[in-house]
């Protein structure tokens, strides 16, 4: 009963947090928001984990800086842009079509063939996108658009995350740095150009000026990239991947019903079934089959250490 309860106050905390990205940054400017939020939580792990950061080879600052620190970046610049043009369920939804892009990406990235039950969750899921086209309402394409890009970053962060647990050893906490790390080492870079053509853009007044903006920060910090890490490897631990990745699938759920209750936003019947379809896809790779004794049938949800509840 701990192990649902951590893992179900770890999806109300991700579901919750596009809906803050959406109402915090809508008057401050969307990079310098995730700059000081990554920035706030590398200093927070370096101080907390310096034992363990201390201890990670070169290889593994390799992997971290380059494309798996790039994978997460693309993740949270596409994800709090999209919001900002479409709803917050529909970004949370798209994010969720990974358990189709996954398959596809290690078979791409490590060679590895998706099994008869992940190319059932890959027609699925993009059954899923097709449901979601819809074109007479450009301003939800732009934001679905920038959504899918984040999605695809989130799916090669997945795939490069299971790399560095079984095949670089890494411990979870070393992951999860280096996620936050990378993330802030490009936004980093991303503020200063930013600051570069809006001279004092860096500045701390402007933030403090936004009580709003403030709090979405300290939110994304303290809830998303501590609190629901620890209850997410918490309930992990507890619990076997199938149940696991199952309950991850309430997150769309949870963030229709937030988003329809804080911000009026009510989910289309196109957004629902895609949601449908996705939980469909996700109960079906949980599904026993003779080939996946051959090597670890790799879902989203099992593979999603600390580092990837930091949306």
């Amino acid at each position: 009963m701990i192990g649902y309860s951590a893992l179900l106050g770890a999806v109300l905390i991700w579901a919750l947090s596009y809906i803050v990205m959406k109402a915090a940054a809508t008057e401050y400017p969307q990079v310098l928001f995730q700059f000081w939020r990554y920035a706030a939580v590398a200093v927070l792990y370096s101080v907390c984990f310096h034992r363990s950061i201390k201890k990670i080879p070169f290889s593994l600052w390799r992997i971290g800086l380059l494309p798996y620190g790039l994978a997460n970046f693309v993740l949270s610049l596409f994800s709090i842009y999209a919001v900002q043009y479409t709803t917050p369920t529909r970004v949370v939804v798209i994010n969720s079509l990974i358990i189709g892009v996954v398959p596809l990406l290690r078979w791409l990235h490590d060679g590895d063939k998706p099994v008869r039950v992940e190319k059932w969750a890959i027609v699925l899921a993009l059954t899923g996108i097709a449901l979601l086209v819809e074109p007479k309402d450009s301003a939800l394409q732009l934001g679905d658009g920038l959504a899918f890009v984040g999605m695809l970053g989130y799916a090669y962060s997945i795939v490069i995350t299971n790399r560095m647990l079984l095949t670089e050893r890494a411990s979870v906490i070393q992951v999860s740095f280096l996620a936050v790390a990378g993330c802030a080492v490009y936004f980093t870079v991303t503020a200063l150009v930013y600051a570069w053509f809006h001279p004092g853009g860096l500045a701390l007044r402007p933030l403090l000026a936004q009580p709003m903006t403030m709090a979405g920060v300290l939110y994304m910090v303290a809830f998303v990239s501590v609190a629901a890490n620890l209850l997410q490897v918490f309930g992990q631990r507890r619990l076997p991947p199938v149940t696991v990745s199952i309950l991850f699938c309430l997150e769309p759920a949870a963030t229709a019903v937030l988003d329809y209750f804080l911000l009026g936003h009510a989910a289309s019947v196109r957004v629902i079934l895609c949601g449908i379809l996705l939980v469909g896809a996700t109960i079906i790779t949980t599904l026993p089959y003779k080939e996946a004794t051959k090597r670890e049938i790799s879902m989203p949800g099992s593979e999603q250490t600390g580092a990837m509840g930091d949306h």
